[in-house]
This record gives C-alpha cells, sequence and structure tokens, in this order.
C-alpha cells in the first residue's frame, strides 16, 4: 500500500446509470451480436458489467470516464474505464498499469479479455487477510494493495457497435467518424503521433483498413487515450509504468517498435529493450504465445504501443489473442464456447505481468540497480527542475532535457551526440550552432531531481550513480567546475583547467549512506564562469539504489 498522494473525488457510477446519449446529428447504432456469439458483451452489456462489479466491489473499483474532461467517441458514447486500487477514491503514490481493448471493431475477444482480468483482481480479493485461503487470493490482494489498475474494455465503441448491428458481423475495424464523402473510420492504431506516418506503415487512404487520418489525434477515441495518460503524469512523472493493448488474433505479445525492423534504435536504451524482452518472453512461458518486437509482424507506424513508451517511456505492450492463423476457428470471430478457456489461460501471465510492472527491470535481472528510488535515463520528464533557487546567472546553454548534437573545435568534440543509453541526456545547451561557443553554457545553470527517500535510518548500502561529461578548451581555469551534492552537501566536483578537455562519457558512483533515512534531492551546477571559455556538460542515467 503506497503512501496516499493526494485525496481526489472518483466519480463511482451506481449500478443502473444511463448510458452517455449520442451527439445530436450523428447516427448511432443499436446492436446484438449474431445468433451463437451471444456469450460476448454488447457496449451496453459492458456497462452494466462494470456497474455490478462497482456495486459488488465498492471499495476497490470504481467506474469512470475516459478521459476525466469526459471526452466520448465519435457518435458521442462514453469510453469508460475502470480503477482498481485498494484504496479506490484517492490518487495514492502507487505505480500504476493500464489495460485497453476493441482498437479494431471486430476484435471482440478483446473486450472478454478486460472483462476476466476485472473479475480475476476483485472477486479474489480479500481485504482482510485473515480470510485469504488460497495463493491466488493472496496474490490478487497483494496486487490490488500494491498498484493503481486502468481498465478500459471499449476504447472503439462506435465500431464495435457498428460490427454487430446487423445479423452478420461486418468485419469492421476502425472508428466510425467520416473521413471522406461516404468513406467512415480511422483506424485508431495509427493515429498516435508518435513516428506517424512515417515509416510505409499506414496510409493516407481513408478507405482502407489502416487508415491513419490526416493528423495525429484526429480520432476522438485515441485522442482520449493520450489525454488520460498525460493526466497520469503527477509532480512531473509519468505514474504509469506498463501497458497491455488487447488485439486478436495470433497468439502473440509484441513490444515497441513497430515504425522499424531495428532492435535497438536510438530512441530505446539497451536496457529498456532487455527489459521488454524478458517481460514479454516470460508471459510467453506462462501462456504459449509467441513473444517478439512489433515489426516482426510487420511494420506499423502511429502505433499505441510506440507512442507510450517512445513519448511516456511506459512498457506497452500489443498482446493478440486466440487463435492462431491456421487455427481455422474463424480469425476475428471465434466462438463465444472459447471465451473462458482462452481468457483464463492468460490468468498466470498476467499475474506475474502484475506483480512485475512496479520496475519492470526486475523481470531482466537488473533489479538491484533500476529498482531504487530513481531510475532516470531523461528520455521522458520525471520532474527535474532548473534553477531550482532562482539564483542562477547563466545567459544561454542552460541545463535541458534534450537530445545533445555534436559541437567540436578544431581540438576535439566538447559534446558529443545524444546521450549514453538512448537518445537524450540532462545537457548545457543541446543544439549545435553556428561556432562551438555560440550555443554552450555561459555562467552558471543548475537543475535539482524530485525529493528522493533514502530507506531507514541506519540503512546501508545507499548508492547514486550516473554518467557525466564535461568538457572545456584551453582558456578554461579552477573557475569552471561541474558539481553534484545533496542537499546542500558536495559529494562530486570536476574543476576546469587551463588545458583541452573534450567530451567523453565518465562513470561516477557515490556512498549515500551518510544520507539514509532522510528524504534528499540530487543538485547538478554546471559553471563557465572563467573569462571566455568554452564549457560543455552532460548528464545521463542517474541511478539511486541499495546494493544488499
Amino acid at each position: 500500500m503506497g503512501s496516499m498522494r493526494q485525496a481526489v473525488t472518483v466519480a463511482v457510477v451506481l449500478l443502473g446509470a444511463a448510458l452517455a446519449l449520442p451527439v445530436p446529428g450523428r447516427a448511432a447504432t443499436t446492436s446484438g451480436f449474431p445468433v451463437g456469439y451471444g456469450g460476448y458483451h454488447t457496449y451496453a452489456e459492458m456497462v452494466d458489467e462494470l456497474d455490478a462489479v462497482v456495486a459488488e466491489h465498492p471499495d476497490i473499483a470504481a467506474k469512470i470516464a475516459l478521459p476525466p474532461t469526459g471526452a466520448t467517441s465519435y457518435e458521442g458514447r462514453t469510453i469508460w474505464a475502470l480503477k482498481i486500487s485498494d484504496n479506490v477514491g484517492a490518487d495514492e503514490d502507487e505505480p500504476e498499469v493500464l489495460f485497453d481493448s476493441l482498437t479494431h471493431a471486430r476484435e471482440h475477444l478483446t473486450v472478454e479479455m478486460d472483462l476476466h482480468l476485472i473479475h480475476l483482481l476483485t472477486d479474489n480479493y480479500r481485504a482482510n487477510e485473515g480470510n485469504i485461503d488460497t495463493q491466488l487470493e493472496a496474490r490478487a490482494t497483494d496486487i490490488v494493495n500494491s498498484l493503481e489498475i486502468w481498465v478500459v474494455p471499449m476504447l472503439n465503441p462506435d465500431g464495435g457497435e457498428w460490427d454487430i448491428a446487423t445479423s452478420d458481423f461486418r468485419n469492421w475495424r476502425k472508428n466510425r467518424q467520416p473521413v471522406a464523402d461516404g468513406v467512415r473510420g480511422i483506424d485508431l492504431n495509427r493515429n498516435f503521433s508518435f513516428k506517424w506516418a512515417c515509416c510505409g506503415g499506414s496510409t493516407g487512404r481513408p478507405g482502407s483498413l489502416y487508415y491513419r487520418g490526416q493528423r495525429p489525434w484526429q480520432a476522438p477515441e485515441a485522442a482520449a487515450m493520450r489525454d488520460f495518460v498525460l493526466s497520469r503524469v503527477v509532480g512531473g512523472r509519468q505514474q504509469i509504468r506498463a501497458s497491455i493493448s488487447w488485439h486478436s488474433f495470433n497468439e502473440e505479445i509484441m513490444w515497441p517498435y513497430g515504425y522499424t525492423y531495428a532492435n535497438l534504435p536510438r530512441t530505446m536504451s539497451a536496457d529498456d529493450l532487455t527489459a521488454f524482452r524478458a517481460l514479454g518472453e516470460g508471459m510467453a512461458e506462462l501462456n504459449g504465445y509467441t513473444a517478439q518486437q512489433l515489426s516482426d509482424l510487420y511494420i506499423q507506424d502511429g502505433t499505441s504501443i510506440d507512442w507510450l513508451y517512445g513519448d511516456q517511456r511506459i512498457f506497452a505492450f500489443i498482446i493478440e489473442l486466440y487463435p492462431t492463423d491456421n487455427s481455422h476457428v474463424g480469425g476475428f470471430y471465434p466462438p463465444d464456447s472459447v471465451i473462458i478457456r482462452e481468457t483464463t489461460r492468460n490468468d498466470e501471465a498476467m499475474l506475474w505481468f502484475l506483480e512485475n510492472v512496479d520496475c519492470p527491470y526486475r523481470a531482466a535481472g537488473l533489479g538491484a540497480t533500476h529498482c531504487g528510488p530513481l531510475n532516470d535515463d531523461f528520455e521522458t520528464g520525471r520532474g527535474w527542475q532548473v534553477d531550482p533557487q532562482g539564483s542562477d546567472s547563466a545567459t544561454g546553454g542552460a541545463w535541458q532535457r534534450a537530445a545533445p548534437q555534436k559541437n567540436y573545435t578544431s581540438a576535439g568534440v566538447k559534446q558529443r551526440a545524444y546521450g549514453f543509453s538512448g537518445l537524450a541526456a540532462l545537457v548545457t545547451g543541446a543544439r549545435r550552432a553556428g561556432s562551438a561557443n555560440a550555443n554552450d553554457l555561459d555562467g552558471a545553470s543548475s537543475v535539482r531531481s524530485v525529493p528522493i527517500k533514502l530507506g531507514s535510518a541506519g540503512s546501508t548500502g545507499w548508492t547514486l550513480s550516473l554518467r557525466y561529461t564535461f568538457a572545456h578548451d584551453a582558456r578554461s581555469s579552477a573557475a569552471d567546475f561541474l558539481r553534484v551534492s545533496i542537499d546542500g552537501t558536495p559529494v562530486f566536483l570536476q574543476a576546469g583547467t587551463a588545458a583541452n578537455r573534450n567530451a567523453a562519457w565518465m562513470a561516477l558512483s557515490v556512498d549515500l549512506d551518510a544520507f539514509a533515512g532522510q528524504t534528499v534531492r540530487i543538485l547538478i551546477e554546471a559553471c563557465d564562469c572563467a573569462a571566455d571559455s568554452l564549457v560543455e556538460a552532460a548528464i545521463d542515467d542517474v541511478r539511486v539504489y541499495q546494493v544488499p
């Protein structure tokens, strides 16, 4: 159970609440599954199911509109999310995880997977530990007590209802907004902004199944997911650690990226790829699926998981459910007789995934150094504050989180391209200008971390590690420096000298046991304080952890 960050009111929708009405002038459909598929849930039945869960488990389940602003699908249907947590009415300082389904309208088994997952956790939760009788109950209870879990059973409700609006399936994939004369529908999984339309993994033809729209976020359903995910940035840090988007079919577990065949492009770190593979392969061992990179299926750009990871650094997966291509059981439309078997098949995989999402690196054996109170590769914002005391004198080149550009003089490189482990770093003046000293640091600049709790008093093994570069030309002096401090106490200082120093990534490790039991902040300062000198600095892969 996490410490309470702030009390928030979560609107719990009572059993029997009215559904959102369609927007006037937009033709909504009525729906019903064909004969023989009655075990699947329509939109209205899904809403009733969520209401029933909330009524039965009001202390741990709440139904809210996605996103908090109350946006709807194109035809006016509310996109519902169910939050599961032991203190469901509060926003706790706990890791969060996101599940969504029915991105593509014809993939109805995904809805059943999310509903089953909801019941797996809520029906087996025991608030009183004395009532725990089985290992399943113990695991479900620990998961609900330690995480905030968000489940979105129908991201594309309009498309889902349209697909089943006649006596047979329509094989519909997209949403239902008009995109051209007589043509409707954007593929939601091609409408996210990261690498949108970059790489031949989508199309600009409105009639295509893979139509990406005229611009990112044109589909209101994709925009709603974006707004919700961004709303989970609290105190400058994204709270969602991992996510699964259910699709069907072919029994595959896939991680980013879809836009490139490269296993490790600059937009991903090697440690993150190792963690993705460990999580994906770990789940696959438990459910018999195939684990692979998304582009191993085919190139896809503008996908949800590429954006979730590439923009927000969320460990995001697409999981394709039953059947396989050669199963000959109906592809997108397996009979309802398989629902129980094929959803429960994923129980062990999901429980194991949820037990690892607080720190996905643990599954890859990197937990000792990567699962401490701070692990920042600067690929996304995590709450660092520039000039926290309002006393910096820098007139240019202040600290920023960005992808450094190579900066060099005739004497050598003063700023290396890219961060140490990925694309970005914390850097003084990332952009390369017309001359080497046109965008370097001028004056003093500081940047400070979020608060970091270092265990209990007397505990040992606390360590700060990071990578850094500090470069200057021969006009430098000891007035120039790179300094790292913990709450006003310097723990590292690199001073300038009257000699040329080129940029090279160096490793730093600092013993923090003197601060055990305290909540501290890291302050990093760089200064170009010698007359007419050229100074550049960069920081990457800042980690605070406890060595056993």
